[in-house]
């Protein structure tokens, strides 16, 4: 999700001019243990075939439910230490039970280092300094808002700072299992949201590629950018560890007699116990953002996109692009164009107005997508009813849907998986990360599952012979509906796109 923040920001930064300057805070550096761990999931993962040649073992996870559950066992599961990094944590029932998860494990005795951009803390800042007194708590929030300034003193007088945020989403436990890819945590991503659901991906990872993802961890969290809870929000004042605890425990109390909680712990049982998760054992590697990104100034460390481009530059065949918020403009679409020159058939799958919850960025990607269709690009726009005939959850059949995915494969043999979105917030102001596989087994089965919701759950896109666009809905019995404007969105969606489309905040978005 982009905050609304962004849109506020767009007018503040017509306006800034000075910096807020820095402040000062006492940090302690800490690490990620070495592996192999002795702890329980270290075995499970020897368990489950590691051939120890360097490959990593890996599982995409699709259903909401299923990557909810998969965080909660991994939380259950720690012996050791616990790495979370969020660029959202919503103070909702899922945020709820993930919070209490991680009181669970450091009740245990497991060390837990949360790392969240400060994007959606303030309104639960008791709750974090409750949770941060416990003496295996620590939190940081990486590039915080100052808790003496208002967001418009802040985006007026800090705008080139704060503007800047962790996009990044993993979660480590023992450095043995990670999670790594789109969700945030927050009901809408794990199909707990009676309005709208999101369509996201994860992977989860064991092996070599799981101490990349720690190591990566360890660079943000000793980072100049992420500042000890306490420095922002200040010691717990009128709510204690002890309320917060039990605070938690009554709703997780409440939380256990539902239906969405039985469904998350069937697909728990389902998944991830030792007798029922398996990984596939494949080249992987992580890839991500370096922490001084945040800074907005040009040094010698490499960003996320020039990495991925490598690969994009090799392309001979096939790309297969999924980008909830895709905003090409001119150089992204040119360069679209030229791989599809070349011989490379190029698909981009993305949000359709009424699904895209980011009216700004639908508005900036409808600007260029008759180039795109010009230049031989399939496009496929998810229709915002996708999937509520097969009910894939308890709330996804009254809700609205919404893709969040972000994930690419090239030629049939690399799949990258995370938080990297085709636009130009993710490729130069925020920091990303993912985990990109090297198989053309794996690849290819990805792919195969891609195709087939293409048909049922979006509108293809085309240009038609007499230089009209149409949009294709397949229906269940493979009937063909064909419009020609874009079936999506009220009246009032439409005009808003069309105001914005008009403003020069492109390369905000």
């Amino acid at each position: 999700m982009k905050p609304l923040f962004v849109a506020i920001g767009l007018a503040l930064s017509l306006l800034a001019g000075c910096s807020g300057g820095d402040r000062s805070f006492e940090q302690t550096p800490s690490y990620a243990p070495d592996q192999p761990t002795n702890t329980k999931l270290a075995r499970a993962v020897r368990s489950l075939g590691d051939p120890g040649d360097g490959r990593s073992g890996v599982r995409l996870i699709g259903n909401g439910e299923e990557a909810f559950a998969s965080r909660l066992a991994l939380a259950a599961a720690a012996e050791k230490t616990i790495d979370a990094q969020y660029y959202l944590l919503h103070n909702d029932l899922t945020g709820q039970i993930f919070a209490w998860s991680l009181l669970e494990a450091a009740d245990r005795g497991v060390r837990v280092r949360l790392l969240l951009d400060d994007m959606d803390t303030e309104g639960y800042d008791a709750a974090t300094a409750a949770l941060d007194a416990h003496e295996n708590i620590e939190i940081r929030l990486f590039n915080p808002f100052w808790r003496d300034q208002s967001l418009l003193t802040a985006g007026l007088t800090d705008f080139k700072r704060i503007n800047r945020r962790m996009h990044n989403k993993s979660m480590t436990a023992d450095n043995a299992i990670t999670i790594v890819g789109g969700r945030n945590i927050g009901d809408e991503y794990f199909l707990a949201k009676r309005e709208m659901n999101y369509s996201d991906l994860d992977v989860l990872a064991a092996g070599p590629v799981v101490d990349e993802v720690s190591k990566n961890f360890d660079d943000y969290w000793n980072s100049k950018f992420a500042v000890p809870a306490s420095a922002v929000v200040g010691e717990p004042e009128g709510f204690t560890l002890t309320e917060a605890r039990e605070r938690l425990k009554a709703i997780m109390g409440d939380a256990r007699e539902t239906e969405y909680a039985t469904v998350v712990r069937k697909a728990a049982e389902e998944n991830f116990t030792q007798s029922t998760l398996s990984l596939n054992w494949v080249p992987a590697r992580m890839y991500s953002d370096p922490p001084s990104k945040a800074a907005g100034e040009d040094n010698d460390e490499e960003i996320l996109a020039s990495q991925l481009a490598r690969y994009f530059a090799g392309a001979t065949s096939k790309v297969e692009i999924i980008s909830a918020y895709f905003v090409p403009r001119k150089r992204g679409t040119a360069w679209l164009q030229e791989l599809e020159a070349q011989g490379v058939e190029v698909s981009v799958v993305t949000n359709s107005l009424a699904s895209n919850d980011v009216k700004p960025v639908y508005a900036h990607y409808a600007k260029d997508r008759r180039a795109l269709l010009e230049g031989g690009i399939e496009l496929y726009e998810l229709r915002p009813d996708a999937d509520r005939e097969q009910r894939r959850g308890v709330n996804w059949g009254q809700s609205q849907s919404g893709l969040h995915t972000k994930a690419f494969t090239i030629d049939g043999r690399y799949l990258f998986v995370g938080s990297f979105n085709w636009d130009p917030r993710s490729v130069n102001i925020n920091t990303e990360m993912g985990i990109l596989i090297d198989s053309a087994e794996f690849t290819a089965s990805a792919s195969k599952a891609l195709r087939e919701v293409l048909e049922a759950e979006t509108f293809a896109v085309r240009l038609e012979e007499d230089d009209r666009i149409s949009w294709t809905q397949t229906d269940p019995d493979g009937t063909r509906r064909i419009y020609y404007y874009e079936p999506t969105g009220s009246p009032w969606d439409h005009f808003v796109a069309k105001f914005y489309r008009i403003l020069p905040i492109g390369s905000q978005l």
